[in-house]
């Protein structure tokens, strides 16, 4: 039996991948189909395999090839660790806080339909928080961010996660703490971007 959730869900004996495709296939934007595709043939053997024997025991071993896809559950998971990894060891060991840039849900469909919009919105958070703890504190905070594209109920919903730390370097290298991020300020600067952002439209 299937174990993998999604892929049941999209590729059960009910075919609701299929159906779906089928009645909406003009409305789906090729780069979907082509990633629940490559989805759909993860771990598949005949699209090519690693054959591997151990000298001592002589025991085989088939291992299928992997889409390496961000989509697929099984190869997204792998890389999200790893890159967990890297960045706990990366970052510098101080406080962070988790700070969330989000767009209001009736604007959504202008940057649905304006993609390219998105890059700038999340180099725009970004600057939004460097700018006020320079402006503040003389500091130059760490913001690592992420653009996610799609909430949790898998709607099209644009925000940007960003790991601030909680202080930062002063202009001669030394580092200086700081505990506190005036979200509702922040909220409406980020309420400005997004009302700028649709000039270049």
């Amino acid at each position: 039996m299937e174990t993998n959730i999604l892929r049941r869900i999209f590729f059960d004996e009910n075919n609701h991948w299929d159906r779906f495709v089928e009645k909406y296939g003009t409305r789906i934007r090729p780069i979907v189909v082509k990633e629940v595709e490559k989805f759909r043939n993860c771990g598949n053997p005949k699209n090519g395999f690693k054959h591997l024997v151990c000298e001592g025991c002589h025991d085989i071993r088939i291992v299928p090839y992997r889409c390496k896809r961000r989509f697929c559950t099984t190869c997204s998971s792998g890389e999200t660790e790893e890159w967990s990894r890297m960045m706990a060891e990366d970052v510098m060991q101080v406080n962070h806080r988790h700070v969330i840039f989000t767009i209001d849900e009736g604007l959504r469909v202008i940057f649905q339909k304006h993609r390219h919009l998105l890059k700038p919105l999340m180099d725009e958070a970004v600057r939004i928080v460097q700018e006020w703890f320079k402006k503040k504190c003389q500091l130059t905070p760490g913001v690592i961010a992420g653009l996610h594209t799609f909430g949790s109920r898998m709607n099209f919903n644009p925000h940007v996660h960003m790991l601030v730390t909680m202080g930062g370097m002063k202009k001669d290298g030394e580092w200086k703490s700081y505990d506190y991020i005036p979200f509702p300020l922040l909220r409406k600067q980020g309420q400005t971007v997004v009302l700028s952002s649709f000039e270049a439209t």
